[in-house]
């Protein structure tokens, strides 16, 4: 993904040629079913601190790594926990080996936390207790090279990007996950085994009420949407929208059911709404912030915030009662992301083609109560910590600079949880 004419802005070139919380359902955390908010956990009043974990996506043994949240903000180690898998890495990807939201996701109503093997093309959930992660269950994702995961109430769906790209489902049981019988449905597009990261579908995920599933695909620059049935199997068929920018990538619903999708070719963010068949109708049309790259997007309080990698840069959005997107910040920015440096790199190596400056951010999210937020910064190999304002300003509490992976030869870690 090059800037300009450097590595990031040719990632959009490449793509668009091959593709001619309050009451907010959030990505990385799922809460009950057909509950469209987070909760905050049982007993919970005033923030006494809670927990951030990451994927390490290590080509070699794949874990999640847990840190302790205090009430500020500030992270502390709280153990390495292996998924007996393997990360992945896609081909030529800059710096996100995923190219994806939702590698990791917590799963509330069960204590599960749920992870991607892309390198070894398998799923791992785990039990959650406390700052501890017990009783890993392993089981192969239906495909090649998972990189996304959604779950609605007692049903799962792992999103494959390799190969013959498909969807396959899975119910959440005492035992871990159990796949639901002829419940894989192909997505139409073709890749290695190992993605090219511009060819790859990036994310998988359920509507409010569970009745829908939708998957983006980059290549194909398309929405599709899957009916769900009450026994968790999937419509024959999608029902496939055109993209209103190019190439969608990551997305997430409102508090009204209204449906966001960041678009990275031109960082735009295009809302819509959902029809009980699946069509999709477009409220606001590819939203741009001006930046570089927009790939993920999550939400904290009433506000919604996207990564721009090209730029090192966040962006903020607002969505009204109708669904209708605007943009904050000064040119498109909110904060940086590994501070005034790396912007100044990424400004420094517009002429510089060899390697993707700044810091790299990625993946993020937010606590339950949407006061702070957390921004995996892969090239730096950092995380950052954030509180988020009532206008929406974003303050740098914490950053965590020790314990992570850094990005090298197309691997780092990808995939972060908050609560």
């Amino acid at each position: 993904m090059r800037r300009r004419t450097g590595v990031l802005c040719a990632v959009a070139v490449l793509i668009t040629g091959g593709a001619v919380s309050t009451g907010i359902a959030s990505a990385h955390e799922t809460p009950g079913h057909k509950t469209p908010g987070h909760g905050r956990p049982a007993g919970a009043g005033r923030d006494a601190g809670g927990m951030v974990f990451v994927q390490s996506n290590d080509p070699r043994h794949n874990s999640v790594l847990a840190f302790r949240r205090s009430a500020e903000g500030k992270l502390s180690p709280a153990g390495e926990f292996r998924t007996g898998g393997r990360g992945g890495a896609q081909k030529d990807n800059p710096f996100d080996p995923l190219a994806s939201q939702e590698s990791l996701v917590f799963d509330r109503a069960h204590r599960r936390m749920l992870v991607v093997n892309a390198g070894s093309n398998s799923v791992t959930s785990f039990q959650v207790r406390g700052d501890r992660l017990t009783d890993p269950r392993t089981v192969s994702s239906g495909g090649q090279f998972p990189t996304s995961i959604a779950v609605s109430g007692e049903n799962v769906y792992v999103l494959n990007a390799g190969g013959k790209t498909n969807v396959t489902g899975f119910r959440i049981t005492p035992d871990g996950l159990r796949r639901i019988s002829r419940s894989t449905r192909e997505l139409g597009v073709t890749n290695d085994a190992v993605p090219l990261f511009t060819a790859s579908p990036p994310q998988v995920g359920f509507s409010p009420d569970g009745t829908h599933l939708l998957v983006t695909t980059k290549s194909a620059n398309t929405i599709e949407v899957f009916g769900v049935d009450r026994q968790g199997r999937l419509s024959a068929k999608s029902v496939s929208t055109r993209s209103a920018g190019d190439v969608p990538f990551s997305f997430v619903f409102d508090r009204g059911g209204h449906l966001l999708v960041t678009e990275a070719a031109k960082s735009g963010v295009t809302s819509y709404s959902l029809r009980r068949d699946g069509k999709l109708d477009v409220i606001s049309r590819s939203v741009q912030s001006g930046q570089q790259v927009l790939c993920w997007i999550a939400p904290a309080g009433k506000f919604f915030y996207g990564t721009n990698p090209g730029s090192s840069t966040l962006s903020v959005y607002s969505v009204d009662a109708g669904g209708r997107v605007s943009i904050g910040g000064k040119d498109g920015v909110i904060a940086a992301a590994g501070g005034a440096a790396a912007v100044k790199e990424v400004a420094a190596a517009a002429k510089d083609a060899a390697r993707a400056p700044g810091a790299g951010p990625i993946d993020l999210a937010a606590t339950a109560d949407g006061k702070l937020l957390y921004v995996q910064n892969t090239l730096a190999g950092t995380v950052e910590g954030f509180r988020v304002g009532g206008d929406g300003a974003l303050t740098l509490v914490s950053t965590l600079d020790k314990g992570l992976p850094v990005f090298a030869n197309g691997s780092g870690m990808e995939g972060i949880v908050a609560w």
